[in-house]
This record gives structure tokens, C-alpha cells and sequence, in this order.
């Protein structure tokens, strides 16, 4: 299963990890055993053509150590994902007894492992989109709306600059256009007088 932030940049799945680091890349197929993780995907041939297929690498779901929330992170201006963040470990516990989903222990079967645990269970995909929303989607999207205010207000700021130099193009005093603006006469002035080519 996976989570995409409400502007479509960003894309998180639970990610199963093994103890030499390598994570199941989020996808199921019959060609692999049913306790089985795809660690890898090779595709082998022309795309569109009837000898064209998919090669897998798994391993044993028993293996699994724990999950990660894993994000690929895109911008406005890029085509696919420009970066990657990944939560802390989720452990995997023995039994159901040891699991604390709010100390970040998990108990799950080699069934549930091998699939979408986040798909079997709501309240481990609760968790899942809580941590990355929380430790990942905070900074960004505060970001977003700080860059997006930027760019509001250097086009506001053309626009005022626009504004003033129509006024004074158009007979307008610097009285006049300072009152408009807010300002004294004099501010108006140094602000806005190189944009009118004024030789005064």
C-alpha cells in the first residue's frame, strides 16, 4: 500500500527490511513464493514485446527484522522522484505479546510480512502515516507554503512596482503615489523613480 501527500509530491510505502539493510521494493507477483519478499525486479527484454518479463529477487519474509516507512520525494519543477527519506526502524517482534506499535515494535506473521502488512492491518498503516507525516511531511509542506508565500509576495511586489510606474506614466504625482502605496512622497520616489527613466 501507498501514501501520497495531498500536491503529489511525495510517496511513502512501509518498506520490510532485512539485517544487511535491503528492503522489499513494494510490489507482489505470482512468480514469487507467497512467504517470500521481492528485494528486486530485472526487466529483461524489448517493453511491449511477447518475450519481454519480469525477473525477481526475493527472500525469506522469516528474515525480516523490521519495517521502514520509506518516501520519494519529488518537486513541482521535477519529473519523478529527486530524493528519498526513510523513517527509523520499525523492529519486528517474536510474538504478538512483545508488540508496542507506539515504541515502534511490530508483530506480524511470514503471511502478512511477505504482503502489504500496512494492507492487513489499519492500525500498523495508521502508524505508518503518522510517523511520515509527522518526522517527514512537517518540513516540506511548511516550506511549500513559506516558498509559496515568497512567491506571492515578489509578485505582489511587481505588481505594486508595475502599479506605480503606470501612475507616474500616466501624469500622476509622487504626492499621489506615495499616499497610494503607503508611503511619503519622498519613498515613493527613491523606490519607484530609476523604474520610470526620470531624470530628476
Amino acid at each position: 500500500m501507498g501514501y501520497i501527500d495531498d500536491e503529489g509530491l511525495h510517496e511513502a510505502r512501509l518498506a520490510p527490511e532485512f539485517l544487511d539493510g535491503a528492503r522489499g521494493i513494494g510490489t507482489m507477483s505470482g512468480k514469487v513464493p507467497n512467504d517470500h519478499v521481492i528485494v528486486d525486479a530485472q526487466y529483461v527484454g524489448e517493453p511491449g514485446s511477447p518475450s519481454a518479463e519480469t525477473r525477481y529477487a526475493s527472500r525469506p519474509a522469516a528474515e525480516v527484522i523490521g519495517w521502514r516507512v520509506v518516501c520519494e520525494c519529488s518537486t513541482p519543477t521535477s519529473y519523478g522522484a529527486v530524493s528519498n527519506w526513510v523513517s527509523d526502524l520499525l523492529v519486528r517482534v517474536p510474538t504478538a505479546a512483545l508488540e508496542d506499535l507506539a515504541a515502534g515494535r511490530i508483530y506480524a506473521t511470514d503471511d502478512q510480512t511477505a504482503g502489504w502488512l500496512d494492507d492487513s492491518r489499519e492500525d500498523v498503516a495508521d502508524l505508518a502515516v503518522k510517523i511520515w507525516r509527522e518526522q517527514h511531511l512537517a518540513i516540506p509542506t511548511a516550506l511549500g507554503r513559506l516558498e509559496r508565500a515568497r512567491w506571492s509576495v515578489e509578485s505582489a511586489q511587481r505588481a505594486l512596482d508595475a502599479a506605480a510606474v503606470d501612475a507616474r506614466t500616466a501624469g500622476a504625482s509622487w504626492d499621489a503615489i506615495g499616499r497610494a502605496a503607503g508611503m511619503t512622497r519622498q519613498s515613493a520616489h527613491q523606490r519607484w523613480a530609476h523604474l520610470t527613466t526620470e531624470l530628476v
